[in-house]
């Protein structure tokens, strides 16, 4: 049975708009909050960013898909105010709630009963000829990608700066335990429990049988160096930050000191969710 948590008497509320029925469905949240005596916060752009509808909200609420939890969690910037996802198309990992589920939710949500789930993150870091471009923390992975029209790469991989192998590959894939069922997954990686404190290194299309999925221990720093590469390749955090990368460029991948605090509802826990989108079936003894 679900603890009981406290009510929250704040929500934020963030959608994505370009999804069909996003403004009826945010409409129909709004005035049940209301309804039950909530204070509602809007998304509104510099008005009303995530990070200051976290500062004010007790709970945030994401109107969208998992690409929109993998936004607001990247524009929360650390705060621990926690989300609900209510997905508004096919049902994904992070947006387990389907949209005509929201009346039943927000009621068991505002009872205080539901858990969190806390997700640890990773720190990406880009850099070139030594020098560190850019850093960014990641809820689900870090990926090295090349364009559709380019050829095979050749990645040379270090942990904890020891020579681990050369990936001749599409691409490689740093996932967290919450990510490991994303990207990763459809490239044939392994699914990590989301308590795992761990990082899943999966080759995109390897080239080479033995060129296989690795998980490592949460202490352990990554390094993906590009040793060659016929085309454009692309350094990815969360779908969200995208920028180029030459030969010689490396990923550098450690765990990062953020935690997104997921909100899941009774009947929306981990295992649930997971039988349902891998259609899992049989019963159990």
């Amino acid at each position: 049975m679900a603890q009981i948590m406290k009510p929250p008497k704040t929500i934020g509320v963030a959608a994505n708009l370009d999804k069909p029925q996003a403004n009826m469905r945010r409409a129909e949240l709004v005035r049940l909050l209301e309804q039950h005596g909530v204070r509602v916060l809007l998304e509104r752009s510099r008005r009303m960013t995530v990070r200051r509808m976290a500062a004010k909200a007790d709970m945030l609420i994401v109107l969208g898909g998992d690409g929109t939890i993998l936004r607001v969690a990247r524009e929360l910037e650390g705060a621990p105010t926690p989300i609900l996802g209510i997905n508004l198309g096919l049902l994904g990992f992070l947006t387990s709630v389907r949209s005509d589920e929201i009346e039943v939710v927000i009621s068991k949500v505002l009872r205080g009963d539901y858990n969190l789930s806390s997700r640890h993150t990773l720190k990406a870091t880009l850099y070139r000829r030594g020098r560190r471009l850019e850093s960014h923390h990641a809820l689900n992975d870090a990926v090295i990608s090349r364009v559709a029209s380019s050829r095979i790469v050749r990645l040379n991989v270090f942990i904890d700066d020891a020579w681990l192998t050369e990936y001749i590959c599409d691409g490689i894939i740093c996932a967290t335990a919450t990510g490991s069922t994303a990207y990763s997954l459809s490239a044939g990686g392994p699914i990590l429990l989301p308590t795992a404190r761990a990082c899943v290194l999966t080759p995109i299309c390897p080239h080479v049988l033995s060129n296989r999925s690795l998980i490592t221990v949460e202490q352990a720093v990554l390094r993906c160096q590009v040793a060659s590469a016929a085309g454009e390749l692309l350094f990815t955090v969360d779908g969200q930050v995208r920028r180029s990368m030459r030969v010689g460029d490396e990923m550098e991948v450690c765990a990062g000191m953020r935690v997104v605090r997921l909100v899941t509802p009774k009947g929306h826990e981990y295992f649930e969710v997971l039988r349902q989108k891998l259609k899992w079936s049989g019963s159990h003894v």
